[in-house]
């Protein structure tokens, strides 16, 4: 059976909607106009990377590692007032794969402790015995380094790897990573080009969980 490694934002849970409000709050305070347009592209990429694009064009005092820190503050206050609520269908999704017997694992730029509060509060903590976040890569999406190490973990190579994605970032990093790629178009994640990936789904309804699970017996 294949391995099945599943970015969390915007993919278990629709939280895009919620991180895009908190950094735009937090961008005027900084005095940076960043557009809708110009912010769905950070979509998926490294807090390291976005802070340093955006205090270099807006000229910002504060460094890159003051300004990381404080939006890793002000996302996880808001992960711990927020009422989360996985994306309908993931649940069923992991039960049947786990179930079929395929190895899942997690590939986020999300912290550790940001992950393991959203999947335990949207009940999905159970079924990723194989977590890597940010904070274990030096290369955030679209590099490819968190699905390389997620597939390390399980003692796969990439070609036996199929990831699920949202975003144009992550997308690039699946590719980049040899790995099979599913793009789920959600509208929440904003404009993603996501064209580059092997298949697209719109939901994870009954349909889709049978095809997944056809791809990895192949």
């Amino acid at each position: 059976m294949k391995a099945v490694i599943f970015d969390m934002d915007g993919v278990l849970v629709d939280s895009e909607p919620l991180y895009i409000s908190m950094n735009q709050k937090f961008f005027r305070e900084l005095g940076a106009d960043i557009s809708m347009e110009e912010h769905q592209a950070f979509v998926g990429i490294s807090a390291v990377a976005m802070w340093s694009f955006i205090r270099e064009k807006f000229a910002l005092s504060a460094t890159v590692e003051e300004l990381v820190h404080r939006e890793k503050e002000l996302k996880f206050q808001l992960l711990q007032e927020s009422n989360l609520q996985a994306i309908e269908g993931t649940p069923e999704l992991l039960a049947v794969l786990r179930d079929s017997g395929v190895p899942l694992a997690l590939g986020t730029s999300s912290l550790r402790k940001n992950a393991d509060l959203i999947l335990g509060t949207i009940g999905l903590l159970p079924y990723f015995d194989v977590r890597t976040t940010g904070e274990e890569i030096k290369r955030g999406k679209p590099n490819p380094d968190v699905f390389l190490l997620a597939a390390e973990k399980m003692n796969r190579a990439p070609q036996e790897c199929i990831v699920v994605e949202d975003s144009a970032n992550g997308v690039k990093a699946a590719k980049a990573a040899g790995m099979i790629c599913i793009a789920f178009r959600n509208p929440n994640s904003g404009y993603q080009d996501i064209s580059a990936a092997d298949y697209i789904v719109e939901d994870f309804g009954s349909r889709t969980r049978e095809f997944i699970t056809r791809l990895c017996a192949r």
